[in-house]
């Protein structure tokens, strides 16, 4: 111990001499390991953490599979038939997220629009949920028409009902209807549903006994012991059972399976994967960076080490004595990293795309500051002891002549190859973010085929009982629309089933009349319901035809508007306008067609623009709807008269989820742009550490060779010469490491293709400008030293020591 004292003592005293030199090691590492750290915590909580659920490794997501698609829901009547037939799963739930779920009206003090799902019996027992208050759905809760009962999420429970640990056994009023309350949730699940209230599905609902409504997302609990293929092979004997039974509904479908956590991670895995890989990479520089720092110092203090060992120290004392300085730097910096990382969390959660999962779980754990500790001993022992252990062993040839403060050729090598290095890193950063940039820039200048600007949306949702007669839904609608179109400033209102870029989707099955079709066989088109001044409210072109108009009612024709991309697919080069569909499980089965207009992009920017149909409103009245009002200016200030105007229709209803179509267009890019941001800022601070490392090293390098520039400038060489020679020195360094990024940047190029949009990975434009802009800055680095050196007085130089 005594003698760890001393080298402690020691250490504090050879530090505290070079005060810039620990400064730039601390900060460094800081950097590195604070960026690395809270990469790594966002990692650990999304990806390697498991869900919280009871036993989550057997749970699996369950949905239709058929011809035109693998990720269709399922049928309620189907979904009966697998969980009373299968062998494999313990339990099975299923859960409905759009049909007969979504904003519900719930009564009190102020009327609040509230988000519900229904959800089948047994549905938390499932997930593994044991519920904080009450108890689980039962068989005998959906034995009704509509819901009767209801479980409370935790957070509504706590905030409209101040954590009432007595509600169980009271009513609340949703949709004007009294439901009384069996359960409170532990925690929400946002996972799984942004759902605050949660309902039984009613199983004497006639939409519970379609075959054809294909509309719920099902959960299963694997046995103990059954693996996913044995669970796979039960599923598809009881849909080939259902097939031969029902062949108008079930032929050609089946059920496919998944990992829960694959279904509700996997989107996002690859991202956060290639993020982490980017810092890695830019760990990656700062250990170069260190290393160059540490090769430096050490080379400085060669004559002490000969010395110490010439007087009798031996090499494990002198490699002691280095360990602990670098532990000391290395703990110092780890510390100032694990701070940083905190910070930088904290700045995540808030700035992080809204749809990442599991974000807001995101803290600093033992697990996590165990990680940083790890990364900061791998750090200073591997780039911070063996320089100086290599000088160690250098014995007592720093005592000659020869060992004078110049660079050793041994030396001069390998910090040559780091700064390579460096500079090839970093143009695999670069060519990254450069990639993800343009990408992005690409994605935001789609034309999504509809007009943002000035546009306000809001949803409602008409589910009391006074609005069980599609009727009066149709009422509703058009005299709000007509009091709010009369507003200063507003253009146009309308209404729509499904907003574009929200997530929001239903498919439509139809079959065009004098084609053949196989059993259970269908085309299928997005399908939504609109007022009729919706599609103008969004600027959306009419190509040919006619709008859809108020007289489009439900004693009318059946109607539909389709788009472009419709056309194209299901009756190319011929005229559309007075075709007939035959729509599956619509109002009005038999539709004519009776206007062409432009695609949107509905799902994804990036998505290539899809066949919709457009029904009017009037001729089929979903409960819920997504108001559109576009103004003349700024929207916002129009959220305290739509209010008013909805109370006034009816003092019942109130809107909800106000959001302009600007923010939801910026809200769909949300996670590619996180990608470029941080990706790009990695470029910058690896490019900022690689133009450091460089000028370090010519600069250095024209330290030790003063006296050759002072010789050769007394035989006659010119300031230009000295100029072109150093800077040509650098240069090569930076070609070498130019040729080995970039052919490691089309080595793993690949890895970034699926978060491009439009942009191949080994794109020539972005790898040439890239290169372009680190030739730049690594030219900079050299000419600032080379210009020094230029300069240099003859007579000084060659005096030089």
């Amino acid at each position: 111990m005594t003698g760890l004292a001393q080298d402690l003592r020691y250490a504090l005293r050879q530090l505290r001499k070079s005060p810039g030199f620990v400064t730039v090691v601390i900060v460094t590492l800081a950097l590195g390991i604070g960026v690395n750290t809270a990469i790594f915590n966002v990692i650990e909580a999304v990806v390697l953490r498991t869900l919280p659920f009871a036993d989550a490794d057997r749970l699996v997501w369950l949905n239709g599979k058929m011809p035109q698609t693998d990720d269709a829901g399922v049928s309620p009547a189907d979904f009966l038939d697998y969980r009373d037939a299968n062998r494999s799963f313990e339990q099975m739930a299923g859960i409905s997220q759009s049909v007969m779920a979504g904003p519900s009206n719930l009564s009190g003090y102020k009327p609040e629009q509230v988000t519900t799902n229904l959800v089948t019996a047994g549905f938390f027992q499932t997930l593994g949920v044991t519920l904080l208050l009450g108890r689980d759905f039962q068989k005998s809760d959906e034995q009704a028409n509509t819901s009767q009962v209801v479980i409370l999420g935790n957070g509504i429970w706590k905030r409209d009902f101040d954590g009432d640990r007595n509600i169980i056994g009271r009513s609340i009023r949703l949709d004007g209807q009294s439901r009384i309350v069996v359960g409170v949730l532990p925690t929400d699940i946002p996972l799984i549903s942004q759902a605050q209230i949660w309902l039984p599905t009613p199983r004497l609902h006639f939409l519970m006994h379609l075959r054809g409504g294909h509309f719920l997302k099902v959960i299963a609990r694997l046995k103990p012991g059954v693996a996913l293929p044995q669970a796979q092979a039960d599923l598809d004997a009881i849909a080939h059972q259902l097939a031969e039974k029902y062949p108008d509904t079930d032929q050609g479908w089946s059920l496919r399976q998944r990992p829960l956590q694959e279904v509700l991670i996997g989107p996002v895995r690859p991202v956060l994967l290639v993020i982490w890989g980017a810092a890695g990479l830019l760990l990656l520089i700062v250990c170069t960076n260190l290393a160059n720092l540490f090769l430096t110092r050490s080379v400085g203090r060669q004559r002490e080490f000969a010395v110490r060992i010439a007087l009798g120290a031996t090499r494990s004392r002198i490699t002691r004595q280095a360990l602990v300085e670098t532990m000391m730097l290395v703990l110092a910096g780890g510390g100032l990293g694990v701070i940083a990382a905190r910070w930088a969390v904290s700045l995540l959660r808030v700035f992080g795309p809204s749809d990442l999962p599991r974000l807001q779980e995101v803290h600093l754990n033992p697990q996590v500051v165990a990680f940083a500790f790890v990364i900061s001993l791998f750090t200073g022992a591997m780039f911070g002891l063996i320089p100086q252990m290599q000088l160690a062993k250098s014995g007592f040839g720093g005592l000659k002549e020869s060992a004078r403060n110049s660079a050793q050729i041994t030396h001069r090598r390998i910090r040559s190859a780091l700064v390579v290095g460096e500079i090839a890193v970093s143009l695999m950063l670069l060519v990254g973010a450069g990639l993800l940039i343009r990408s992005f820039w690409l994605l935001i200048h789609v034309n999504p085929g509809f007009q943002s600007q000035h546009v306000l949306t809001a949803e409602l949702s008409l589910n009391g009982p006074s609005y069980n007669d599609p009727a009066h839904r149709v009422r509703f609608w058009q005299e709000l629309e007509e009091r709010v179109a009369n507003f200063p400033g507003v253009e146009a209102v309308g209404a729509t089933s499904e907003l574009p870029l929200t997530g929001q989707h239903s498919d439509g099955p139809f079959k065009i009349p004098g084609h053949s079709y196989r059993q259970s066989e269908f085309d299928d088109a997005y399908y939504r319901q609109v007022t009729p001044g919706y599609l103008a409210a969004m600027r959306i072109p009419l190509l040919a035809g006619r709008w859809l108009s108020r007289h489009d009612t439900a004693n009318s024709p059946g109607t539909l508007l389709v788009n472009q991309a419709f056309a194209k697919r299901f009756f190319p080069g011929q005229d559309l306008l007075g075709k007939h569909l035959e729509l599956m499980g619509d109002s009005q089965p038999d539709r004519e067609v009776v206007g062409v207009v432009g695609n949107i992009s509905h799902r994804a920017l990036s998505d290539p623009q899809q066949p919709e149909m457009y029904v009017a409103y009037a001729q089929y009245a979903p409960p819920t709807m997504n108001l559109v009002v576009r103004a003349t200016a700024n929207p916002t200030p129009l959220e305290t008269g739509l209010y008013d105007a909805v109370r006034v229709v009816d003092k019942d209803e109130t809107l909800s989820a106000f959001r302009s179509l600007d923010d939801i267009v910026e809200s769909s890019v949300a996670q590619p742009r996180f990608s470029s941001l941080l990706l790009g800022m990695f470029a910058a601070l690896a490019v900022v550490l690689a133009a450091v490392g460089l000028y370090g090293l010519i600069a250095y390098s024209v330290t030790q060779r003063t006296n050759e520039i002072g010789i050769r400038m007394a035989l006659g060489a010119k300031q230009s010469d000295v100029l072109r020679m150093i800077v040509m020195e650098g240069m090569r360094l930076a070609l070498a490491g130019l040729a080995l990024g970039i052919a490691s940047s089309l080595a793993f190029g690949h890895l970034l293709a699926s978060m491009l949009y439009e942009v191949k990975a080994s794109d020539p434009v972005t790898f040439l400008w890239v290169s372009m802009a680190l030739v730049g800055v690594t030219l900079l680095s050299n000419y600032i030293p080379a210009r020094r050196a230029a300069k240099l007085d003859p007579m000084v130089a060659l005096r030089y020591e």
